[in-house]
């Protein structure tokens, strides 16, 4: 315990090249043996038996974490080194300690989302006292910090994605409400998660892993269910906005495979959370911080790239996302392609009309009270006052997107679809761009 206490000490620094010195020491291959040991003794089988197993683990082995948390403050290219050393062994450790920690929790309230290895009969009133549920929650949070950085290295993250254990505890976590388990451990599962689908062979991993998408929505959707009717501060706003850009992060690299747009499309909880997030105009907030603006103008460009890509599903999809809750997508759109304050967002909401423009959807679309005069404008402000450009054949002024003029078009095409009424507003809308552009 002493040589742990003094070992804290000498770690606790912020001196990348010294890490990198420490796990070429191989002070990384020392920890795993220790931890392996300190496990082996508390998980041994006649404690086991006996159920005689102690309240929250001991400190020697949260300390043996802590450990791990800041040697790994080291380069990306020795983190790599120190998982190909003790990887495969240390993630074992590790999601001993995440089941043997989070089995103490009141199980999810999901009962299908549950695991039946992991849950456990005690509530949160029988952990025996504030220091050992503090020193439990540290610990929990110490291992999933542990498997946050190795996530950080891409490489690793396939390695990771396979291990048989490690998605199903993500799982387990994300599901449980805010605040009943430590935020900080969500988090990191859910920033793993996010990591793991940026690469390319994870993400069908991962598609194909049974309740981790569904998991993931819930987590996209924590934000929209804590209403601001709940919160008394900004300070409330923070960790909910916070696990929704991580997971609409983490949904936006889901959303590429076809067969996985069709499943996202089919999914109530994610179209409303994402009508939801895409409505959202913090600058109107008064007196909001920068930090938490910026993190919602983040959440909502993940989740309107999210909507853009699945809206380019087969045509049954495309009409259901039109269609949705009498339209609150279109609405949301709608509300976005007005943002004055993030252009981004603008061309984002035009590039999802674009995708949404089909046969099945054209007579939506073209009736809905906004869209199209929204589209119109959009045309008629960017285009420049010399339709034919200047010197060299460029325009004079940076148009901002061809989406909305190229939508009109893709409406054009699939007209003879349109009622009568909504082919008479198509043409006025038609006739509007054509005498902009000087057609």
């Amino acid at each position: 315990m002493t040589a742990l206490t003094v070992g804290l000490r000498a770690f606790n620094h912020s001196n990348e090249s010294v890490h990198d010195e420490e796990i070429d020491s191989v002070a990384d291959a020392a920890l795993c043996r220790l931890l392996s040991f300190l496990l082996f003794k508390e998980f041994s089988i006649d404690k086991l038996d006996s159920k005689e197993r102690l309240n929250c683990l001991p400190e020697e082995i949260l300390r043996n974490c802590q450990l791990f948390e800041l040697i790994y403050g080291c380069s990306k290219e020795k983190i790599t080194t120190s998982f190909q050393r003790v990887g495969p062994d240390l993630l074992r450790l590790l999601c001993h300690i995440i089941m043997y920690e989070i089995e103490r929790y009141t199980p999810p309230l999901d009962p299908e989302l549950s695991n039946p290895e992991l849950s456990h009969p005690h509530d949160s009133k029988s952990r025996g006292g504030h220091d050992s549920g503090a020193q439990q929650d540290t610990c929990l949070q110490s291992a999933t910090r542990i498997l946050f950085l190795y996530a950080r290295v891409q490489s690793l993250t396939e390695a990771m994605a396979q291990h048989k254990k490690l998605l199903s505890l993500c799982i387990t976590l994300i599901k449980y409400p805010i605040d009943v388990v430590p935020f900080e451990a969500q988090h990191n599962v859910l920033f793993i998660l996010a990591n793991m689908a940026c690469c390319r062979s994870c993400v069908l991993t991962l598609s194909s892993y049974d309740r981790l998408m569904d998991t993931v929505a819930y987590a996209a959707d924590q934000n929209r269910v804590t209403t601001a009717t709940e919160k008394t501060s900004w300070a409330e706003y923070y960790q909910p906005l916070r696990f929704n850009c991580t997971a609409f992060r983490c949904l936006l690299n889901l959303s590429h495979p076809k067969e996985n747009k069709i499943t996202m499309v089919g999914k109530d909880g994610l179209l409303r959370s994402i009508a939801y997030v895409i409505g959202l105009q913090t600058s109107q907030w008064v007196g909001i911080p920068q930090t938490l603006n910026d993190m919602a103008t983040q959440t909502r460009r993940f989740a309107m790239s999210t909507l853009r890509n699945i809206a380019s599903a087969p045509p049954e999809q495309k009409y259901r996302l039109c269609s949705f809750k009498n339209g609150i997508l279109l609405d949301a759109l709608c509300t976005a392609a007005q943002d004055v304050h993030d252009p981004v967002a603008k061309e984002k909401s035009f590039a999802v009309i674009f995708n949404l423009v089909c046969s099945n959807t054209v007579e939506l679309l073209t009736m809905h009270p906004q869209l199209l005069e929204l589209l119109v404008d959009a045309v008629s402000s960017s285009h420049p006052c010399h339709p034919h450009g200047s010197q060299g054949g460029k325009h004079s002024k940076v148009e901002l997107s061809e989406m909305p003029y190229q939508s009109l078009v893709s409406l054009s095409h699939v007209a003879h679809y349109l009622s009568y009424s909504a082919r008479i507003r198509l043409e006025n809308a038609l006739s509007i761009v054509k005498a902009t552009r000087g057609m």
